[in-house]
């Protein structure tokens, strides 16, 4: 898996440094200082020199409406600036652009791959105009490190799923790659650690803000849909086996369909609200309310936060992809006397545990009968099963205690609270491993077990398998 690591090494490389340059030049307050964006216009002059009387005479005369105000929401407050541009004298018709230049802002072009700049207050610009200017300034910066931030999460968990498919599954029949796309296409598996991972990074540029997840929810059908795409461009192979690495390479062209899909959406979704009306109901009024855009960002250095994203990101990806394979948890169906640990069952290619009660807690899949049959079966092994937990450091133990924790604690099977915000960046958090739990102790289930089967006890008990 060479390729792959050092695409998403090199690409992750690029991001960092990119971020920290904008983050420097856009969002330090100290920056500001430093480029004299404010200070320098406040400074009295004392020197009779000659350039210091021609820079006096640029400046314009200050006064009291000119005095600089902290970068807070309470001075966006204070100047009531919401109701200023929401109810601006011809703003449903009054472009970003037009109200730059009506004050003194020329060449104020905003949107992806611009940059616009407020300059400095009351030179032109009053300053109330200015820190709306400004703030613009601050969102149009965040809209486009969120292109950078898509592709990121889009790398990082195209990189993360190659990685783990190639090792658990070395060699993969036509019928294991039927399933995958059927379940990418009908159940978009990929979706909750695309989208969750875009808010999480999200989440490291800077705090939540009205207008992002806005964004968010506005395209998450896009999401959806994109990830339909993803399953017509897998390939069912022609021969029984195929190496994994020539497999979901096939992947790299749906990734790229995907972040092509997000980026045009948030392209569109940018353009639309730069060319509204600042007063309109689409327009930048609703992006800034409340002062969201006017508290200078922070800059984050990604690669701190590096082994943190690994982690849960692949904590998820290991989730989808054992759910992919209609995986679930059993409690109780064995008495713990097998020859493996503890009197677990035995083997690579099993998913079993014994705890110190002597309960066997195993991961078992719904398996496909071969043709001619139409049942299915309880099929108890994985290919490679032990690179889970070797290879990835989630043992069996963490797989199935933490999906029993989330279905006691919210009682409902494949509960993921995450959908619309930040994934904690530990794996063990609530959810982040939440496979559905059949517990054949319970009277019911076990009488049903003995009867019918696991399989069919676990489907009338309601798991989604």
């Amino acid at each position: 898996m060479l390729l792959p690591t050092f695409v998403f090494n090199y690409t992750f490389l690029i991001l960092s440094v990119l971020s920290l340059v904008l983050f420097t030049a856009n969002g330090d307050p100290q920056a500001l200082k430093r480029r004299n964006f404010i200070g320098s216009i406040f400074q009295n002059s004392g020197s009779t020199s000659p350039s210091s009387s021609q820079s006096a005479l640029q400046k314009p005369e200050t006064n009291d409406t000119c005095k600089p105000l902290p970068f807070t929401q309470e001075t966006w407050q204070q100047l009531k600036l919401d109701d200023y541009l929401k109810n601006y004298p011809g703003g449903h018709n009054t472009t970003i652009a037009a109200f730059a230049e009506s004050k003194g802002v020329l060449n104020f072009d905003c949107g992806i791959n611009l940059r616009c700049y407020a300059g400095q207050p009351c030179y032109p610009t009053p300053l109330k105009d200015w820190y709306i200017l400004f703030a613009i300034q601050q969102w149009n910066a965040q809209r486009n490190l969120m292109v950078k931030a898509i592709s990121f999460a889009i790398n990082f968990v195209e990189a993360t799923i190659t990685n783990l498919l190639s090792s658990m599954f070395p060699s993969i029949d036509t019928l294991t790659i039927d399933l995958f796309k059927v379940d990418f296409g009908v159940n978009s598996a990929v979706t909750m650690v695309s989208n969750t991972l875009f808010l999480d990074i999200l989440a490291m540029f800077h705090s939540f803000q009205l207008g992002w997840n806005l964004f968010f929810n506005e395209i998450n059908n896009i999401i959806v849909i994109a990830m339909y795409g993803v399953a017509g461009f897998i390939p069912i192979p022609k021969g029984p086996e195929n190496d994994a690495y020539t497999l979901w390479s096939h992947f790299t062209v749906a990734f790229d369909n995907y972040r092509n899909a997000l980026t045009d959406a948030f392209v569109k979704s940018t353009d639309d609200i730069i060319h509204a009306g600042i007063s309109s109901p689409d327009g930048i009024w609703k992006q800034l309310q409340n002062g969201t855009f006017i508290v200078p960002t922070q800059p984050v250095y990604l690669p701190a936060a590096e082994e943190d994203l690994k982690n849960v990101t692949t904590a998820l990806a290991v989730v989808q992809v054992l759910r992919a394979l209609d995986s679930f948890v059993t409690i109780g169906t064995d008495p713990c006397n097998g020859k493996g640990k503890n009197g677990a069952l035995e083997g690579q290619d099993v998913l079993s545990y014994c705890d110190q009660t002597g309960t066997m807690f195993n991961i078992f899949r719904v398996g496909k009968e071969k043709k001619g049959h139409h049942e299915d079966k309880l099929e108890t092994k994985f290919q490679r099963a032990t690179v889970i937990a070797d290879f990835f450091g989630l043992s069996t133990e963490f797989l199935t205690q933490s999906s029993l924790k989330c279905q006691k604690k919210f009682g409902k099977f494949n509960y993921f609270p995450y959908t619309n915000t930040t994934v904690p960046r530990d794996p063990s958090a609530d959810c982040v491993i939440n496979l559905p739990v059949c517990d054949c102790r319970e009277p019911k289930i076990k009488k049903s077990a003995d009867e019918h089967g696991v399989l069919s006890a676990c489907r009338e008990a309601g798991l989604p398998i």
